[in-house]
């Protein structure tokens, strides 16, 4: 029975933040959730403006580093699933990490470009959300025939809006066949705004996920999922 009502039960455990500013680097974490898919964040790393002159190149090893979730007392990480969106001066990887325990919880950001090694306990008071914000939250859109239609919210950032949309499904048979392959588009953002957006897409056993930025802080956009025929505004 399809339900295109569902409720919003999707758990923001921390709200965006900036985990380093340092010299001509940011990187911030988009929202700490959990999601039907698990324990779920965006990590996003920008090159800023230099004081006198243009945007410095973006590192050219961007993508390689590690992104883990550890629980105090355990002997081992939760390495995240992460696909990587390049928009220019800024990158961010989309870092799903499974179905994660409660308890005493701590993001692992490993940055061998800086080199720097960002620790994020999710207990701590700290908290710096400067130029980040969750224009709108994070919600499960849809279920039907066994698949959620979920999306992690509007991150908009001084510079843009970037959004997770996400079809994940238990039942490996739900997200077959060809309507839910990435170059048929089943998972589409669009904007209300004429600038080009960046797409990543991906598909697995038992998700269906595309990642979306665009450079126009102002925009609106909608979601779209043709296979469940389900149109949304973001």
């Amino acid at each position: 029975m399809s339900d295109s009502t569902a409720p919003v039960d999707i758990e923001l455990v921390r709200p965006p933040e900036i985990l380093l500013a340092h010299d001509e680097v940011r990187v911030f974490h988009g929202g700490i959730l959990r999601t039907p898919a698990g324990l779920y964040t965006t990590i996003g790393m920008e090159t800023t403006a230099r004081p006198s002159g243009p945007r410095p190149p973006a590192p050219q090893v961007f993508g390689q580093y590690g992104v883990s979730v550890t629980r105090s007392g355990d002997r081992f990480a939760h390495s995240a699933l992460a696909t990587t969106l390049s928009a220019g001066p800024i990158r961010f990887t989309s870092c799903l990490f499974g179905h994660v325990p409660d308890g005493d919880l701590v993001l692992d950001v490993v940055l061998p470009t800086i080199p720097r090694r960002l620790v994020l306990r999710f207990d701590s008071e700290r908290h710096d959300g400067t130029g980040l914000t969750l224009r709108t939250p994070p919600a499960i859109v849809h279920t039907d025939a066994g698949v959620t239609l979920w999306h992690a919210g509007v991150l908009a950032t001084e510079t843009g809006l970037l959004t997770h949309v996400e079809a994940t499904s238990s039942d490996d048979r739900a997200l077959g066949g060809a309507k839910w392959d990435v170059e048929h588009n089943p998972l589409a953002v669009t904007w209300a705004d004429p600038t080009p957006a960046r797409e990543a897409h991906q598909r697995g056993r038992d998700f269906v996920s595309a990642d979306t930025w665009i450079a126009a802080p102002a925009a609106h956009g909608s979601l779209h999922c043709a296979p469940l025929g389900v149109t949304r505004d973001l």
